[in-house]
């Protein structure tokens, strides 16, 4: 199972947010791109996890990002 979900504005793509995450809060997600075009402008999250873990990433994205804007 996953989800889909749009990149906020002020990112380019989805491996400009994929690689913000991963590098400032050592979250993993998936750019939408590398299933193809249609993708470019989503990232995919597995929800093949623990509630804790998510509630984990979730708390580390928010401290650590500050969304472009």
């Amino acid at each position: 199972m996953f989800v889909w979900a749009r990149i906020p504005a002020g990112y380019k793509d989805g491996y400009d947010i994929a690689d913000d995450v991963l590098y400032k809060a050592n979250v993993f997600i998936t750019p939408g791109g590398i299933f193809g075009s249609a993708g470019t402008q989503y990232i995919r999250i597995s929800l093949c996890g623990s509630v804790e873990r998510f509630d984990e990433a979730i708390s580390r994205v928010a401290n650590s990002l500050k969304f472009k804007k």
